[in-house]
């Protein structure tokens, strides 16, 4: 008797939580392909066998990994897949959509930086710091870009200070990018899932996509850690600071647009007055941004769209 395809579906979502840890190691192909393939698994294990079942499934696959590699396995490998076990459980509880995902979407960000700690911890050595800008001049040289620059009165030794700086704000901000790395795996398998499931239920709107209005204290708390970190010289808690402000301006700038473009769909607003704000926000691309992540943050708080709490 053959198997239905919901069975087999099954089997393999059980059997890619147990193995695709380890497969991901020795085959090299950790990613964002890879760790999205986990997350599918991970719902569709959760939705249709339970939670236990999926939580000791991806368990079992990540103490497999453990025993043979040791903790080194998580420079590696992702741990954005346990984040789906929160999202199943705010479905089984009937947790508002956006509580649902902000908090599973805050625990995949979390997860997502643990790759990058123990960068954090040894950072760029200055003999790295010295080959990564020797190789750099050495490709605008060759690429005649170096020669430009000084006809324009750039000297080498201002662009070397310039490649410095770069290279130290890219590791004060390098576990952000993973976090939001972390963030577009979770969201993208997130809203495909709710479709799958739920169909045309599933799908919310970008004009309406919105966080809990409490989720505005991250920002909050990325301010004060930094300033508090500057003041007493506590360089891990000014980076924390650092780092959840810049996720904070990513997210808030996509709530921004989304709160923009919205607004711009509304009736009361004359055509010509929409034209001008589209039109200006291209002239003024940098005003622009500023003011939709403003915009997108304290529309956490206020609602300019007026949009119920419970969806």
């Amino acid at each position: 008797m053959l198997l239905r395809d919901e069975e087999v579906l099954n089997f393999l979502a059980s059997a890619i939580l147990v193995t695709f840890p380890w497969l991901g190691i020795v085959l090299g192909t950790w990613g964002f392909i890879w760790g999205a393939l986990m997350l599918l698994a991970v719902f569709l294990v959760g939705r249709r066998r339970g939670l236990p079942i999926a939580a000791l499934s991806l368990i079992m696959g990540y103490v497999v990994v453990l025993l043979i590699y040791g903790a080194t396995a998580f420079n590696v490998m992702s741990l954005v897949p346990l984040a789906g076990l929160l999202s199943v459980l705010g479905w089984r509880r009937h947790w508002p959509v956006r509580v649902t995902f902000f908090w599973s979407a805050a625990l995949a960000a979390a997860l997502g930086t643990i790759p990058t700690l123990s960068f954090m911890a040894q950072g760029f050595s200055s003999v790295n710091v010295s080959d990564m800008i020797n190789t750099t001049v050495q490709q605008y040289q060759a690429s005649g870009l170096l020669t430009v620059m000084q006809e324009q009165g750039i000297t080498e030794v201002q662009i070397r200070d310039l490649l410095k700086q770069g290279i130290h704000i890219y590791s004060l901000i390098l576990p952000s990018f993973a976090a939001l790395g972390a963030l577009v795996e979770f969201g993208f398998v997130f809203y495909f899932v709710r479709i799958w499931f739920k169909h045309s239920e599933g799908r919310i709107p970008f004009t309406r996509w919105r966080l809990p209005w409490y989720a505005v204290w991250g920002a909050v708390l990325g301010l004060a850690f930094y300033l508090l970190g500057d003041q007493f010289s506590w360089t891990a808690l000014r980076i924390l600071g650092i780092n959840l402000m810049v996720i904070y301006a990513a997210l808030t700038l996509v709530l921004g647009v989304s709160t923009f473009v919205y607004l711009l769909q509304s009736p009361k607003i004359p055509r010509f007055l929409k034209i001008a704000l589209v039109l200006a926000s291209f002239f003024y691309l940098f005003f622009s941004v500023v003011s939709l992540v403003m915009f997108g943050l304290f529309d956490l708080v206020f609602n300019f769209r007026r949009l119920p709490e419970e969806t």
